[in-house]
């Protein structure tokens, strides 16, 4: 028996139109996962982006030591290659991918939140974001980045971030309604998206319209998960993978949102701390932890 969820749409002023009920079913044989070629060394708690022409990339992360890396791990379809590190170590930072440039923004660096933004191929360092956070989404959508979520030392970060890449400017924007780190992010129908995230963990789903300069809210996932990735694939958002509330079991959780509801089935190497890339069409998941804390690996799977 499927999972009942209510679909509510909320403005950022807090009103909202009555719920949708809608269906959450389990479809494993709807999606094909396979295993793809690893990462050079392991890594978890990345940044990840692709585009057909710029090719896959994995972005800083945990190592199996534990040390906030530089690293940055590019697959042109045929091999992996190393470019030009970052200037310092980031882990929990994210990226996203515009026009012919990588973006990746925030992360931990020496356990501090990080407000730099650096554009590949380089690195070259950009104006910085105006809150310090890790544990956050960077989406591309309508010709601006959205950065979304995410904690700094203090807590977590509620004010959302657009940059306009031409006027080279970040503007705050209204409060993410459940604010949260470890988030998922995708882009739908224009929108930019987070999935769960926590403390504690969430089901909740949140995205910000930029036509409508309002956050509403979608579906709630079938289980609640933090540090899942999410990604977009033919126009179907995924969310995959993440930890359990207690941060102690990895969740298998593979959604995918379908006409208004999330059909699940099971992730082919669960793990948490890993990015969702659109690559040649698939989804494709590399390095992440397969235990709780650091169980950093160097696997790469794909989704389609």
């Amino acid at each position: 028996m499927g999972l009942v969820v209510g679909l509510a749409v909320t403005a950022c002023d807090g009103t909202s139109t009555p719920p949708r009920r809608t269906t959450a079913t389990a479809s494993p044989a709807s999606v094909d996962q396979r295993v793809e070629p690893p990462l050079p060394e392991p890594r978890q708690e990345v940044a990840a982006t692709a585009s057909d022409t710029l090719g896959l990339w994995v972005i800083g992360g945990f190592t199996a030591d534990g040390v906030s890396s530089p690293s940055v791990f590019r697959y042109d379809g045929a091999r992996w290659h190393s470019e030009p590190a970052l200037p310092l170590g980031l882990d929990h930072p994210a990226a996203t991918t515009l026009g012919d440039t990588v973006y990746v923004a925030g992360g931990n660096s020496d356990g501090r939140a990080s407000r730099r933004v650096f554009a590949l191929p380089g690195p070259r360092e950009l104006p910085p974001l105006t809150h310090a956070r890790a544990g956050l989404a960077l989406i591309a959508t309508a010709g601006r980045l959205y950065a979304i979520g995410g904690n700094d030392q203090n807590g977590n970060i509620g004010p959302a971030e657009e940059y306009d890449p031409a006027a080279r400017r970040w503007r705050t924007l209204p409060a993410l309604p459940r604010p949260r780190n470890h988030v998922a992010g995708f882009t739908y129908r224009d929108m930019a998206c987070v999935a769960g995230g926590r403390s504690p963990n969430t089901t909740a789903v949140d995205c910000w319209d930029p036509a409508g300069r309002r956050w509403t809210r979608l579906p709630s996932l079938p289980a609640p998960t933090s540090g899942a990735g999410g990604g977009t694939l033919n126009g179907n958002p995924y969310v995959a993978g993440g930890e359990d509330p207690g941060a102690g079991t990895m969740v298998d959780q593979l959604a995918v949102l379908t006409g208004g509801s999330w059909s699940t089935s099971r992730m082919l190497q669960p793990r948490h701390g890993i990015a969702l890339a659109t690559y040649r069409g698939r989804l494709w998941a590399c390095g992440g932890g397969t235990r709780a804390g650091l169980g950093t690996v160097a696997a790469c799977t794909s989704i389609r």
